[in-house]
């Protein structure tokens, strides 16, 4: 019978430079148990990404990779699988949370946009704009990262992310690391969104992922 998937990102980087900035990563020990408990009071499978497919997380981080290793590790471990919620590990579900998976739609993406920075969001968008020939990229479609769900129709979308990834490294990184400085997947993917037209669900209600929630005061 399949079940939906909650993909959990809980990478623990041994790079030290990454170890430091999230403090030897403490915070995906909570993370885990939160999910776990959800998962089994809701009936969905839970799927804990810890061993990504490249070993060197600081060439090729964690927020990469998740959507390279999606598909390959559920399939590889014999999991049949409807809909698969790929979930950043630094999220905490909260116990009475309604099953999400109940409320989108079929053969759609779903995602959140992404309101909690503007210029932030603009200055990424503005960053990688010459690396897609100057696409005209619609600010009101950006979305977040940290709560996607696929189904099977999405494998060939994240096959072909991977292989602009992989071709396009270096100028990526350049931006990645270098005079853009905002994010790492989620610029890129959002414009691959738009420029292959991707059907995304942006419609879930807004406290299904909050964040920042000290900067807001909420």
């Amino acid at each position: 019978m399949k079940k939906n998937v909650i993909f959990w990102v809980g990478i623990k980087s041994q790079d030290p430079l990454l170890q430091e900035k999230h403090g030897g990563f403490k915070y995906l020990d909570i993370s885990k148990k939160c999910w776990e408990w959800w998962c089994e009071k809701n009936d969905v499978t839970f799927f804990p990404y810890e061993n990504p497919t490249l070993e060197d997380t600081g060439a090729h981080k964690a927020t990469w990779q998740r959507w390279f290793d999606v598909f390959k590790q559920i399939e590889n471990a014999k999991i049949d699988y409807d809909k698969i919620a790929v979930i950043d590990g630094s999220t905490l579900v909260k116990w009475d949370t309604p099953n999400f998976f109940d409320l989108v739609p079929e053969g759609k993406l779903t995602a959140f946009r992404a309101l909690e920075n503007l210029r932030w969001i603009t200055e990424s968008v503005d960053g990688y704009k010459s690396l897609f020939n100057n696409f005209e990229f619609d600010l009101k479609k950006y979305v977040s990262c940290g709560f996607h769900i696929f189904d099977k129709s999405h494998k060939k979308f994240l096959s072909e992310l991977e292989n602009f990834y992989m071709e396009n490294y270096d100028a990526i990184m350049e931006r990645q690391n270098g005079f853009v400085k905002r994010g790492t997947d989620q610029p890129v993917i959002n414009y691959l969104l738009q420029i292959k037209n991707i059907d995304v669900y942006r419609e879930l209600p807004p406290p299904f992922m909050l964040t920042h929630l000290n900067r807001f005061d909420w």
